[in-house]
Order: C-alpha cells, then sequence, then structure tokens
C-alpha cells in the first residue's frame, strides 16, 4: 500500500486493524501531489483560466508544506487587527488569502496567530506581506506563504475588508475559489478539483 510510509500504528479504520492517516496530515498528504498533477489534469481549466498559478515568489513557513482549502479572502495594509478576528473564528479546514498590499515595511502575522490559526482548524495562510516569529510559526501545524519575514509589528486600527476581490501574486483571488499549495507552486481554482 503506498499509504505505508505516512501511517501510524496505533490507528485503524473499520475494526480492520489497518492503520490510517490523521485527517489533516492525509489532507497534507494529498495537496502535496496536488499542484504538478492537477495542472496535467486540468489543461483546459488553464487555458479558460478557472485554474491560475500564482507567480512563484511566495516563501515557505508553517509545519505543513502542502496545504489546500476554500478560500477567504482579506485586503488589509500594514494593519492586521482583522486577520486576528477572522482567525479567532473556526477555520473548517479553509485558507486565509491576505491581500497585504506587498508591503515590507511591517509583519501581518506572527507566532501568537500562526498558533490560533493552527488551534482555529486553519488549513493555511497565503500572504502578499510579512510575517514575524518565523520559528515560532515554522512549529505549527498550518501552511502559511508569505513574501518574507519582517520583526516590526503592524499597526491596530482595524482597516481593511473581509470576503472582497483580492490581488496575490499578480492573479485576482475571489472568496470561496480553493486554494492548492505544495512545494512546487501555488494554484486557485474556481471550484474545488479532483485528481
Amino acid at each position: 500500500m503506498i499509504l505505508k510510509h505516512f501511517l501510524l500504528p496505533t490507528q485503524t479504520i473499520f475494526r480492520t486493524h489497518q492503520p490510517i492517516l490523521p485527517a489533516r496530515r492525509f489532507a497534507n498528504w494529498m495537496a502535496s501531489l496536488a499542484t504538478a498533477e492537477l495542472c496535467d489534469s486540468n489543461p483546459s481549466l488553464l487555458a479558460k483560466g478557472e485554474l491560475r498559478v500564482l507567480q512563484p515568489v511566495f516563501r515557505h513557513y508553517g509545519h505543513c508544506r502542502s496545504f489546500s482549502g476554500p478560500v477567504v479572502t482579506l485586503k488589509v495594509f500594514e494593519d492586521n487587527v482583522l486577520v486576528r478576528e477572522l482567525l479567532e473564528s473556526p477555520g473548517d479546514g479553509r485558507v486565509l488569502v491576505i491581500d497585504g498590499g506587498g508591503s515590507m515595511r511591517c509583519a501581518l502575522v506572527g507566532g501568537n496567530l500562526g498558533q490560533l490559526a493552527q488551534n482555529m482548524g486553519w488549513a493555511g495562510i497565503l500572504l502578499n506581506g510579512c510575517i514575524r516569529d518565523v520559528d515560532e510559526i515554522n512549529a505549527c501545524d498550518v501552511g502559511v506563504r508569505a513574501l518574507g519575514s519582517h520583526p516590526l509589528k503592524s499597526n491596530k486600527k482595524g482597516l481593511g475588508e473581509r470576503h472582497v476581490p483580492v490581488n496575490v501574486g499578480g492573479t485576482v483571488i475571489q472568496d470561496g475559489e480553493w486554494l492548492y499549495a505544495d512545494s512546487d507552486g501555488i494554484l486557485i481554482s474556481k471550484s474545488e478539483l479532483s485528481v
């Protein structure tokens, strides 16, 4: 069985006593295969623009190298109050996509927010901006992509817009679309895809 290298001996399925992956680990394993395979399997969606590949400008952070889920969008600039408010709500396997205007002057997500994202069940964060507390975020069981890191914290004014189209990595992303990220890159799809 191809999954045997990822199995935990203490977990079973359907009383057959065959080991299985925990749900999050299995989802991450599936996502690790996703981007190249999804591109190969969906040339017509790529041609129509229903499946888009983001520019390779984002750095990998967080413990999960691969993640996927429906998108929740947020547009802010050097202010992370709304980021915290969204991450305080149940993530249910969704991905928070933050258009931070590409600012490299402060961080919008730090270690506390990384831990909050993990605790609330968010699959990942895509940030058109910077993070901080890199070591803390790397220890969190969540996937994070950002332009870089910066030690300065952001403003706390509560300005921004939720659930609006955002421009991240040269691609317009709508609330409710799907994001697939792994070591090869990041895909945005109009709808959930299967291989």
